[in-house]
């Protein structure tokens, strides 16, 4: 059963599906506690039985420092599933005046040991 909350214009659009999740828009949700707990909940019971291969693509335009650490949460908990030897693709793509969504994307990328290409919007 997928998992989606609909974008608005403080948070983004984000949708949990077998094989396929989306994250797209502005995150900058008043109390990010809020938003993303559910939504770190729905990953978390994702990874429990994923699909054998999930493609993830993240396209944000702006994200508040309380976003970041959910973003952050997020690809930890899809890193774990990884390492069990479940197949990710995640494409982390930023717009090109976007330098600071760039930043974020290879910030994140050293964090985590799963594999993010990052890659400009066209």
């Amino acid at each position: 059963m997928a998992f989606q909350v609909e974008e608005t214009r403080t948070t983004p659009f984000v949708l949990i599906d077998q094989g396929n999740i989306t994250i797209k828009g502005r995150s900058i949700p008043e109390d990010s506690f809020e938003f993303y707990e559910p939504v770190v909940n729905a990953f978390t019971e994702y990874v429990l039985k994923p699909a054998k291969h999930t493609v993830v693509n993240i396209h944000l335009d702006y994200v508040n420092s309380g976003s970041k650490k959910y973003l952050a949460n997020i690809l930890t908990t899809l890193e774990k599933s990884y390492l069990e030897g479940n197949g990710y693709e995640i494409t982390w793509t930023y717009d090109s005046d976007d330098e600071a969504m760039l930043d974020l994307g290879n910030d994140l990328k050293g964090i985590v040991k799963i594999p993010i290409i990052i890659k400009q919007s066209e």
